[in-house]
């Protein structure tokens, strides 16, 4: 269990950190969306880019891994959206909303810094790599579509498939990716200055994440009900994960090792941190901001949890 906490305990103390610096006006919250912009503009890409170019083509794309992580992610939704449009009478809009926090994971604020810390030297960066597929072209697209069933008929689908192009075509981490993998074609490697660069800003790319994850909580409104918090959470941060660490034991016992841990790792990270920002677009801000709050703290536990139920693997 020690050993547990030394890899969540650095994690959760920097979001606290970032939490307390945020609401001791140390980190003005003005300063947190250049922050995130810093992260996923410039200090993510880098990371990514490294990681990719080093690895063997081959190593890049897992079908198995991909099969089982969106397996876990469409779990979530579809029963978190059922319960809420059908047990508790939700429109189609709000259902979806519920369904994309549930799903989506912030697999580049929390889930890379937690598998960075659990395995150390050695971590399987494709992995996150192939997180980004799942989520920008399978559940990104299923949420969306159905928040954005209100208006004209057509308009939302015409809307959705604007938006997810958008996202792809402009999304830093993905083109990164992709330049990785063109590195890996070409055989490019970085000059020794422009690679110690490199490593700098790479390196940063994790702690300044978690300063922003804390400092987005503080001040947060919270109109979220009870039973709703419980849903989302419990679907995200247990059931996920669970049905993930489960498939990849009876499922496909013949991936690698390394990808098994990987996928319920980030399988179990809480929700994204833009989930208040997507709900702002359908006048459910302050509701969002409170689950995220929520569940980012139960994620300390659950992602102990979780962490503790790899060696069935």
């Amino acid at each position: 269990m020690l050993t547990i906490l030394s890899i969540t305990a650095p994690i959760f103390l920097l979001i606290l950190i970032g939490f307390v610096s945020t609401r001791g006006g140390i980190i003005p919250r003005e300063a947190l969306p250049g922050m995130s912009r810093f992260v996923l503009y410039l200090a993510l890409p880098v990371l990514m880019f490294q990681k990719i170019s080093q690895l063997d083509i081959s190593q890049i794309i897992d079908l198995d891994y991909i099969l089982v992580y969106a397996a876990g992610g469409l779990f979530s939704f579809v029963s978190v959206f059922a319960i809420s449009r059908w047990m508790l009478k939700d429109s189609i809009s709000f259902s979806g909303l519920k369904g994309f926090g549930s799903a989506c994971p912030n697999s580049a604020f929390i889930g890379l810094p937690v598998m960075l810390q659990y395995f150390v030297d050695d971590a399987p960066t494709q992995a996150f790599a192939m997180v980004l597929i799942v989520e920008n072209i399978i559940l990104f697209p299923v949420a969306f579509a159905l928040m954005e069933t209100q208006g004209e008929a057509g308009s939302g689908l015409r809307k959705v498939v604007k938006t997810v192009i958008s996202r792809l075509a402009k999304n830093p981490i993905i083109i990164a990716v992709l330049l990785g993998v063109l590195a890996v074609l070409t055989g490019f490697h970085a000059p020794g200055f422009l690679g110690r660069g490199m490593d700098l800003l790479a390196g940063a790319a994790a702690p300044v994440a978690l300063i922003i994850i804390g400092g987005s909580l503080a001040g947060v409104a919270f109109s979220a009900t009870f039973k709703d918090i419980l849903m989302i959470s419990g679907f995200k941060l247990l059931l996920q994960p669970l049905l993930v660490l489960c498939l990849v034991i009876f499922v496909v016992p013949d991936m690698d090792l390394v990808l098994k841990q990987a996928a319920v790792i980030f399988s179990a990270s809480p929700m994204l941190s833009i989930y208040p920002i997507v709900g702002g677009q359908y006048g459910q801000q302050s509701y969002c901001s409170g689950v995220l709050m929520v569940t980012t703290i139960l994620a300390f536990f659950s992602i102990s949890i979780v962490l503790s139920l790899l060696y069935l693997i």
